[in-house]
């Protein structure tokens, strides 16, 4: 196997001692012993795999899409390609690839602070459109552990290498992350293209696929239990896991993902909820007093505004404690969607970094 063009090159890559040769059996215990994967295993990026990936992209090989922070590594088309062909990609996942990489070296992005931070956040890649069904992405149960499809995984499984390998997003140096994320490993899911009440997230135009990036927490359950079928009473239920005491959201607003299960938004929609009135529900419901979400200590002694959050707008009043401060700064920062398995009712919450960034990016594919 010739290695000497596929690999990636320059700042933040690891190839030192890289035979100009290896033999496939060789591969695994040399990515390892060269730092090229996070633990787990990967494929062989073998010439003739990377070179078909490349060419899926309709793009040349050593076109420039990026620096990948933080270390800046960049990112050409080709060593995105030779990332994905570790991560075990087929030629059609390459578009979606590209531009979830795209998405994320966005500047309202802030990857070099995700990446970086010591909250469990990673960038969650989300596919809409046509492409679903044509990659055969999981839409149904255990979406957001790949639910059994190559797609998702190799997908998300790809954005890790590249951020591993070009941007040197490892933990210790520079990654200072507390806990860790399971989704480092890979974080991918596909919005569900028919069975849904209301129209793609993403906004793609007609016929086009689209590739939402949302840095996110692992998804938190929200059922459904002690309520009836009153739409307030369920998405109270969600609003509270919106707006929980020790979340970024709760105390710097920014962003969140409410992901609903085709059932659940049958339900809703039924009731007269499209996306616009379930974000302004939740936008009403989900908030905390200013008391309890910042008691009386030494941060805060007292109401004088020597003490008062920056980043909150003007409009909340932290003048009072019984001021209701809302988990994001306006409805359309809680980000809606549907998926996973049509069952029970069931719903999930993956709340944001905060106001520091990670914000949704949405990228349209280009497919060649």
């Amino acid at each position: 196997m010739d290695t000497r063009t596929v690999m990636p090159e320059g700042p933040g890559a690891t190839m030192d001692g890289l035979p100009s040769t290896i033999e496939p059996g060789a591969w695994t215990e040399l990515s390892y012993r060269l730092g090229l994967t996070d633990g787990l295993p990967t494929f062989a990026p073998d010439r003739a795999i990377v070179d078909a990936l490349v060419a899926a992209t309709g793009r040349e090989a050593h076109a420039e899409i990026g620096l990948v922070p933080p270390r800046n590594g960049i990112a050409t088309v080709e060593a995105v390609a030779a990332n994905a062909a570790m991560a075990g990609c087929l030629p059609e996942h390459m578009p979606v690839v590209v531009a979830a990489i795209e998405a994320m070296l966005d500047e309202r992005f802030n990857l070099r602070g995700v990446a970086c931070t010591t909250h469990g956040c990673w960038p969650l890649v989300i596919v809409s459109g046509p492409a679903v069904g044509r990659l055969g992405m999981a839409t149904t149960e255990s979406v957001f552990s790949g639910g059994g499809a190559r797609a998702n995984v190799a997908i998300g499984r790809a954005v890790k290498l590249v951020l591993w390998n070009l941007g040197g997003a490892r933990p210790g140096d520079p990654v200072k992350e507390v806990f860790g994320h399971p989704g480092r490993l890979a974080f991918c899911i596909a919005e569900e293209p028919d069975n849904t009440p209301w129209p793609s997230m993403a906004g793609a135009g007609a016929g086009r696929s689209a590739v939402l990036v949302f840095a996110c927490e692992s998804p938190q359950s929200v059922s459904f239990w002690g309520v009836g079928d009153d739409p307030e009473q369920r998405l109270g239920q969600v609003a509270d896991h919106l707006a929980g005491l020790g979340n970024n959201n709760a105390h710097t607003m920014g962003e969140a993902l409410v992901v609903f299960s085709p059932s659940e938004a049958r339900h809703l929609a039924r009731h007269g909820f499209d996306r616009t009135a379930v974000q302004d529900t939740l936008f009403r419901l989900a908030r905390r007093r200013l008391g309890d979400l910042r008691p009386r200590s030494p941060r805060r002694p007292d109401n004088d505004p020597r003490w008062w959050y920056e980043w909150w707008p003007a409009w909340v009043d932290q003048s009072s404690d019984d001021t209701l401060v809302p988990c994001v700064e306006r409805p359309e920062a809680i980000h809606v969607m549907v998926s996973g398995a049509d069952s029970i009712p069931w719903a999930v919450v993956c709340p944001g970094w905060g106001h520091l960034g990670g914000y949704a990016v949405t990228r349209e594919i280009e497919e060649p």
